[in-house]
């Protein structure tokens, strides 16, 4: 492995604008790149579906028949704000020069190291099992890159994806999934001073609701949030409309069922007991996870992580990943640690040493 040319290869990526929905020529690069090693390149134009430029990029690179396939999968959007991020080295880590800016260890680190290890395999002529190399689009507004994927391009049924903070060996066995919920709470004007008998509060069955609401560490597999509680107008006006806008998860489906009933029940009884009319929406973004020890992909990583000299470290993690859709297609799928602190925020950093880590955790993981 060339430590020196993972470490350009990195650089020249995060140096690449694709801000969630505004992928398009980070995707363009990596399809170029793999069609340069003599991989097999497919695409899916599934931009529209949510409101990007960018698109689905699959790689393909042959190897022993006899072997099971592996899915090695990133994303290539970033969050805001990722543009012009301008990296530097400093003490072994890797920085973005302003603390306003993101790095985008997350994700083009993992990007980064499943290239180098491919660019490995082919200048040593070493032998792999087949692999499969999935970058999605669209991860950080809502896994929609992995929820409109083209999954008959992928024939593997184990996956490892290479998104997550924590060092090598890090392994996420369970993701939540989630619910979100928008509630609408409609009352009835009067004037507050005068008359107010005879309005109804949207404001005050709204805030009844969410008091009686089971909200943030709920157990140690549950939480939920209200993001959103808006109403607007005068003091001299009974309020007649509020707004809610909240989301539950848990890495247990019985348990997220039983929240997402919670929330709408206490809503509904706040509302008819001061005589609002609620009408809400909920939407299921992806269910839960969960993988075991003696599952497949684990195996192959515990074996992987042994070779580095690493042990495995299972973790739960309060938040998805294209984990989560891989699963629902049938794949069995882990996120893991790949370094990166801080994501999301001008601290967000790497240790160089963790990308390499990274990209000498996928060789073993493809070799035959």
């Amino acid at each position: 492995m060339n430590e020196k040319r993972l470490l350009d290869t990195f650089f020249e990526y995060v140096q690449i604008n694709s801000e969630t929905r505004n992928e398009k020529e980070m995707c363009e690069r990596v399809k170029k790149d793999l069609e340069e090693l003599g991989l097999r390149v497919d695409v899916d134009m599934i931009g529209d579906k949510f409101g990007s430029n960018g698109f689905n990029v699959y790689g393909y690179l042959d190897g022993d028949e006899s072997l099971e396939p592996v899915i090695l999968s990133a994303h290539l959007d970033t969050v805001v704000p990722g543009y012009e991020i301008k990296p530097y080295v400093k003490d072994g880590r890797i920085y973005s020069e302003t603390d306003t800016m993101i790095l985008a260890s997350d994700d083009k680190a993992g990007v980064s190291a499943i290239m180098e290890a491919v660019k490995t395999v082919k200048e040593q002529g070493l032998k792999t099992r087949p692999v499969e190399i999935f970058f999605s689009v669209g991860e950080e507004c809502g896994l929609h890159g992995a929820k409109n994927a083209d999954y008959s391009k992928l024939k593997g049924k184990m996956a490892v994806v290479f998104d997550m903070g924590g060092d090598i060996g890090t392994t996420c066995y369970t993701c939540p999934g989630q619910t979100n919920f928008e509630f609408e709470i409609f009352g009835k004007t009067a004037h507050a001073g005068i008359e107010p008998e005879a309005g109804v509060s949207a404001i005050q069955a709204a805030a009844e609701g969410v008091a009686h609401m089971k909200l943030l560490r709920v157990d140690e597999e549950t939480t939920a949030n209200i993001g959103t509680f808006k109403a607007e107008g005068p003091t001299n006006i009974v309020s007649n409309y509020a707004k809610v806008v909240a989301e539950a998860r848990s890495t247990d489906l019985a348990k997220l069922e039983e929240q997402e009933k919670h929330m709408i029940q206490v809503m509904k009884d706040a509302c008819d007991k001061y005589g609002a009319e609620l009408k809400y929406t909920t939407a299921r973004s992806y269910n839960p996870y969960k993988v075991t020890p003696e599952d497949n992909v684990c195996q192959l990583l515990e074996k992987a992580y042994k070779a580095l000299g690493c042990d495995i470290h299972y973790v739960r993690s309060g938040g998805g990943c294209d984990s989560n859709i891989h699963h629902e297609h049938g794949i069995q799928s882990v996120g893991i640690g790949i370094g990166m602190c801080k994501a999301h925020t001008g601290a967000e950093n790497i240790a160089v040493d963790q990308l390499n880590k990274t990209a000498l955790l996928v060789l073993e993981l493809i070799k035959a």
